[in-house]
């Protein structure tokens, strides 16, 4: 049997931003809702403009592209809410402070939002701007990738005893596979290719100091216990191509460029901080 979600309760949860508008709007800006309307609630008129920002958000679709019947229960459900709200004022919720700076930090999110959405779209970043991201992180995507075993143990001494029993010849990979606590034990300690920015920065300080085939004669503690290390291989990573990550490249520069665009907002804005 196929059971019916409850729309009202997804409406109200998704769309206070929109809920939060469509109130102020009532107030405030009335005319920027249009004039056309879909209901009146206790002689609120509930704007089509809201109906269709509402189906865009809850529903993912146009008026025109749904059904007289989901219409109909979209409908209901902004008519739930606004019935809500009227009674949230009714019963002086909305006086709450909480409320009001919650209404309010939706209101700031939204309207930058639209405005950092209509600056990116004027401003789009160049090639240059690409290409000038993807020469700063070069070096992260060109990094030198390692090659390791570790034999993973809880306590300094049970390390200690690691370390005593390779110095007297002990095959490594056989004591991760006797010793080793965590997954990689039962296949010898052995750790995929990665870079040194990926591990635990005591781990990665004490990679970074060896050379290939040498183990850590001092244990290496992280938050997972202590390690005696291995280092097997090192291999250059070969960077990858512009074309192949250019829209995460883009994203990069369109963040800067807004970075940027604050900045100036800020740098010519009067902001007095008060304590």
């Amino acid at each position: 049997m196929r059971i019916a979600r409850n729309t009202l309760l997804v409406a109200t949860l998704t769309l206070a931003s929109l809920t939060a508008c469509s109130q102020e709007g009532a107030n405030n800006e009335a005319a920027n809702l249009g004039s056309a309307r879909v209901a009146v609630v206790n002689g609120q008129p509930v704007a089509e403009s809201v109906l269709r920002m509402y189906a865009l958000t809850a529903e993912r679709k146009n008026l025109e592209e749904m059904s007289p019947a989901d219409r109909e229960r979209v409908l209901n459900d902004l008519i739930g809410l606004q019935l809500l709200a009227q009674q949230a004022t009714q019963d002086g919720l909305t006086g709450s402070r909480t409320l009001a700076a919650q209404l309010e930090l939706q209101r700031l999110r939204l309207v930058a939002n639209a405005m950092a959405n209509d600056y990116i779209e004027k401003n789009p970043p160049s090639d240059a701007d690409i290409q000038a991201i993807y020469d700063e992180n070069l070096p992260l995507l060109a990094a030198e990738q390692y090659k390791a075993r570790h034999i993973l143990v809880p306590t300094k001494e049970e390390a200690d005893r690691v370390v005593a029993q390779l110095q007297q010849g002990s095959d490594f990979v056989a004591l991760a596979e006797e010793r080793a606590d965590g997954p990689t034990g039962p296949n010898g300690g052995a750790l995929d290719w990665f870079t040194l920015d990926s591990m635990p920065p005591p781990f990665a300080a004490a990679v970074r100091t060896m050379t290939v085939g040498s183990y850590t004669t001092e244990p290496v503690q992280t938050d997972f216990g202590f390690h005696v290390i291995l280092l097997e291989e090192t291999r250059k990573q070969e960077p990858p191509a512009i074309a192949d990550i250019r829209d995460d490249l883009a994203s990069a520069a369109q963040r800067k460029r807004l970075e940027d665009y604050i900045k100036a907002l800020r740098d010519s804005a009067m902001v007095t901080i008060e304590q």
